[in-house]
């Protein structure tokens, strides 16, 4: 500017140059998974016993020449497979070695070469790797072959490597990478050390977010810092990418509602108020309140899936107590957690947080996603309900035998003759306790005993009266003479004969307390119904009632 001001005056032309400041072009933002990559075995998370495995087949000169890492997506694969390959080839005698270091941590090394296993998946490839795997390292120890999701690669491409991966030159080694190790062929495998990769942990992966935000010097609820490393599902990867969504907005502290904002989560409120209808049994409330939760956006399955969670959260609080770690949560949704408690028991909670993932399931698979939610959210709240009529039906059962009736043999049925016994025992003596202590001993009849009393035992016969308390059951107790019977004659050795005193028809007691029936009660909650007609449901079938002589 000041050459051309003076040409000009110089010319005799006055003249006044404004010059802009230069404008500076912003460099692309890296995101968060990449910039806190982990650089070192000291920075791996959720991985450590793999890094100290890894650290100490180094400095103990055992190193193999291929290995396999497996695992899901965003646990630390390629990472490990660099910090390893950056440690394999550092060497204190290279001037550039810290120079070397960085570009293997980048990718851009020219002895650690990187292959995608996706775009490079054919045997000519695989040929051209053989190829230059026998040419030397520039000017690193070992030449490094890092192939991600090496499962890409087709049938041919593998038999191709069999040879070079079972006996590869010294300066050879192979990093191969894959989330699906299934695919894997087990030539392959068998020539590689393989390393399971697991899921991260929550915690750990919480306790990470908090590390990157207060580098990034912004601040954030727990609940928040809790829910992003849950919806990770065990990716470090995964859980970053969430945490970039809620950064680039620009907000300098995460808040629990703006967190729901910018994911598109269900609010907790919303869902909150979902769950305290259900733990009132209100069924017209939660279905309003699930409505609500629908008419804003959120899918049906997603509004199940979060119902489910905060279910489990009043589990916990239920099981291990308020102040337990497992819970990550502000002091207001753990009082909330803690008032569901109290309404559900803990079958109750496993059973709506089975019955949550099974719908959110079938949701998504389509059919009548709406009414099979609403339908989800109205058993939800009737799981009481249902589990009183369950548990008098079972009841029922019990009293009808529990087990599949076994016929009865026909009246012209060779009885099998009882060895005769010259000397009675006390243990068989027939005597009204002992009879009453078999039946007791039964399978099938120990229900029944609890509603018999032994009128009379005369010459092999026996003579029982049932209680007032079996009134109501009294032909199932009849029906169940020959069982009776043969429990006695196979118990005692002894020729039994069975009969009942006269029994008294309940049908008029059953008419006035059919009302009062726990059963009865349940099935007319559940439907709405009232009781129409009492019938007895042994009439018409007199013929295996009996009296004592």
């Amino acid at each position: 500017a000041a050459a051309i001001s003076g040409v000009m005056r110089a010319s005799g032309v006055l003249a006044v140059l404004r010059l802009s400041p230069i404008r500076r072009i912003p460099l692309g933002y890296t995101v968060l998974a990449r910039r806190y990559r982990s650089r070192s075995f000291d920075d791996v998370v959720g991985q450590e016993p793999i890094a100290r495995t890894l650290r100490n087949a180094i400095s103990s000169g055992r190193t193999a020449h291929a290995y396999l890492f497996c695992g899901t997506r965003g646990v630390g694969k390629t990472s490990m497979a660099r910090i390893f390959a950056r440690e394999l080839n550092l060497d204190d005698e290279l001037r550039e070695s810290e120079e070397i270091g960085e570009s293997i941590l980048q990718g851009q090394d020219l002895d650690v070469i990187e292959i995608d296993g996706a775009s490079n998946r054919g045997v000519q490839e695989a040929r051209d790797l053989i190829a230059a795997a026998g040419l030397a390292p520039s000017r690193c120890r070992y030449r490094i072959y890092i192939i991600d999701e090496v499962h890409m690669l087709t049938t041919p491409a593998f038999n191709a490597l069999l040879k070079t991966m079972e006996e590869p030159p010294a300066h050879v080694k192979f990093i191969l990478c894959t989330t699906e190790p299934h695919k894997v062929p087990p030539t392959i495998q068998s020539r590689c050390q393989r390393f399971d990769f697991r899921a991260i942990q929550s915690a750990k992966i919480a306790e990470h977010l908090r590390s990157i935000l207060k580098q990034e010097g912004v601040e954030a609820d727990d609940e928040v810092i809790a829910a992003i490393a849950r919806l990770g599902n065990g990716s470090m990867r995964d859980a970053l990418s969430l945490l970039d969504r809620l950064l680039a907005g620009g907000e300098t502290y995460l808040r629990r509602d703006d967190m729901e904002d910018m994911l598109g989560l269900p609010p907790a409120a919303a869902v909150a108020e979902v769950a305290d209808a259900v733990a009132e049994g209100n069924v017209a409330a939660a279905i309003a309140a699930a409505d609500a939760l629908l008419a804003i956006g959120i899918a049906p399955d997603r509004a199940l899936e979060e119902l489910a969670t905060t279910l489990r959260s009043a589990l916990l609080v239920h099981s291990c107590g308020r102040d337990t770690e497992l819970l990550e949560l502000s002091d207001d949704a753990r009082d909330r957690a803690a008032r569901h408690a109290e309404s559900l028991d803990q079958a109750t909670l496993v059973h709506a947080i089975a019955v949550c993932d099974a719908t959110s399931r079938a949701v998504r698979r389509g059919g009548s996603g709406r009414a099979v939610f609403d339908a989800t959210i109205a058993r939800l709240c009737m799981t009481g309900e249902l589990a009183e009529a369950g548990a008098a039906m079972k009841g029922v059962d019990s009293v009808r035998g529990g087990t599949k009736k076994k016929r009865p043999p026909a009246d012209n049925a060779p009885v099998r003759p009882q060895p005769a016994k010259t000397v009675e025992s006390p243990a068989n003596t027939l005597n009204p306790d002992r009879v009453l202590a078999v039946l007791r001993e039964t399978a099938g009849l120990r229900r029944l005993a609890g509603f018999l009393s032994v009128e009379s035992i005369e010459e092999g016969h026996i003579c029982l009266a049932i209680t007032k308390e079996g009134q109501e059951m009294a032909r199932l107790i009849v029906g169940r003479r020959e069982d009776i019977e043969r429990a006695l004659r196979t118990t005692l050795g002894k020729q039994v004969v069975v009969e009942f005193a006269e029994v008294k028809k309940p049908q008029a007691a059953a008419a006035n307390s059919v009302e009062d029936d726990d059963l009865v009660k349940a099935a007319r909650d559940l439907f709405d119904g009232s009781v129409v007609n009492v019938r007895d449901a042994g009439a018409g079938n007199d013929s295996e009632s009996s009296s004592c002589p």
